[in-house]
């Protein structure tokens, strides 16, 4: 846990800005956590979809962490329900059976006119 306060000696008072983090994790980690690239991870920063704090001093170079509550947060809202994640029942209907191992001309033939549109 990392506690953030004015006064090194003692505890915050009331008045002071304390800022206690559960955990913060780096760009990179967060890539790694979910399995893509820092540059996936980074464009999901950028459009506002993960929430990220700059930690960094002054603007030209972000020093970017992300709260491990916003990317449990994250995490459940691009989470796909099971009826979305299933294949489409209707596309498996409308492709042509395939070929025995070894076809010959005529099974070739019959399959490919079977495959021209009237």
């Amino acid at each position: 846990m990392l506690r953030i306060h004015d006064h090194e000696d003692g505890p915050a008072e009331a008045g002071e800005i304390a800022l206690l983090l559960q955990g913060a994790l780096t760009l990179q980690e967060v890539a790694e956590r979910l399995g893509i690239s820092l540059r996936h991870v980074q464009g999901h920063v950028d459009d506002g979809s993960l929430v990220a704090i700059d930690v960094g001093r002054g603007g030209d170079r972000r020093s970017l962490r992300v709260l491990t509550d916003d990317l449990e947060g994250f995490v459940k809202r691009r989470r796909t329900a099971v009826a979305k994640a299933a294949p489409f029942p209707n596309a498996l209907a409308g492709r042509p059976k395939p070929l025995p191992a070894n076809p010959d001309y005529a099974q070739r033939r019959a399959a490919r006119l079977a495959r021209r549109k009237p």
